[in-house]
């Protein structure tokens, strides 16, 4: 049974641990600059993880989002304008600067999770309709929010204009999303048919992009220190707070939700990707901006932490309201 409960876990984890292996790997044993240089990866790397999310993306649901309206509204201002401002502000508080900065900014500029946030709903057991018609209607306004607040809160650096990273986005993240939704629609079925293969391919792509870029700076990322990590956390997990107070207080007294209902309006408007963030960082700033991934992977560490901590305290209030 324990081993069992071990192999579990280790699946929900399999993402987090990949990318950590790659960033162990690409730091200490990276590829040599003449394979870097011969092989270009990145863009079919890319292409596979977001042709699997759009293949993925069930919009089934988007009928029933008139039904939901006042969450939706709710939902986009806490998940889409709300927090990547608050995340823009919070460096400045916390002085996150450069890489830093950018890194957890870029995080925040997704409008939510999809897997971890519907995972962690069920497992606070929140309303399944509401959560899924809530995602559904997150991801769309996603389309059009994601390069917008990223070129509000992002915009351009130095190295990279505003333009550039725009015109990335809508090539590398929604062209591929594009041609998974075509897939699902000409094919109903290949979605359940490849349902394993689309679940631990993306991962392994996913590891194998991080391990390509955290090899081409391996000797910048190789004098991070563990004052930088801490600097990172403290931000990371005070923004997690701060948004899933807010989301507690928006869905009991403004929108008077039911305690199901409110469990699904606080875990899929708090919760953020680290697959598509990591993506269109290896695609985007990676080369400019090779220490952004550490923040991105900060912030998801803390929220899975601190998402799991409350949801193991509502199980055991469940409980005691039951037994």
């Amino acid at each position: 049974m324990k081993f069992q409960k071990i192999l579990e876990l280790g699946n929900k984890k399999l993402l987090l641990l990949g990318v950590l292996i790659a960033i162990v790997l690409g730091v200490h044993l990276p590829l040599s600059q003449e394979i870097l240089h011969a092989f270009h990866f990145t863009t079919l790397l890319v292409a596979i993880i977001f042709i699997a999310q759009g293949l993925n993306m069930d919009f089934s649901q988007a009928i029933n989002i008139k039904k939901h309206f006042k969450i939706m509204v709710a939902g986009t201002i806490i998940a889409v304008f709300a927090y990547p401002a608050l995340a823009y502000e919070f460096t400045r508080i916390f002085s996150l600067a450069n890489d830093f900065a950018l890194g957890f900014i870029l995080i925040c500029c997704f409008p939510n999770s999809l897997e971890a946030a519907m995972a962690m709903t069920m497992s606070a057991n929140g309303n399944r309709v509401t959560a899924v018609v809530l995602l559904t209607g997150l991801c769309l306004v996603g389309i059009f929010s994601i390069p917008f607040n990223i070129y509000i809160w992002v915009g351009g650096t130095e190295h990279i204009s505003a333009s550039t990273v725009l015109a990335k986005v809508i090539g590398y993240v929604f062209l591929p999303v594009s041609v998974g939704q075509l897939l699902r629609k000409f094919f109903p079925r290949l979605p359940e048919q490849t349902k394993r293969i689309s679940h631990y391919l993306p991962i392994l792509c996913l590891s194998a992009l991080v391990y390509i870029s955290c090899s081409r700076e391996a000797s910048i990322l190789d004098e991070l220190s563990f004052s930088d990590i801490v600097h990172t956390l403290f931000p990371s997990a005070s923004l997690h707070l701060l948004m899933l107070v807010i989301a507690v207080l928006v869905g009991r007294y403004i929108l008077h939700l039911s305690k199901e209902d409110n469990r699904s309006f606080i875990f899929i408007t708090s919760e953020k990707p680290m697959s598509l963030s990591v993506a269109l960082w290896s695609v985007t700033y990676a080369p400019a901006h090779p220490t952004s991934i550490f923040p991105i992977l900060i912030f998801y560490l803390a929220q899975m932490i601190i998402d799991s901590f409350i949801i193991s305290r509502l199980k055991l209030q469940d409980c005691a309201k039951t037994g």
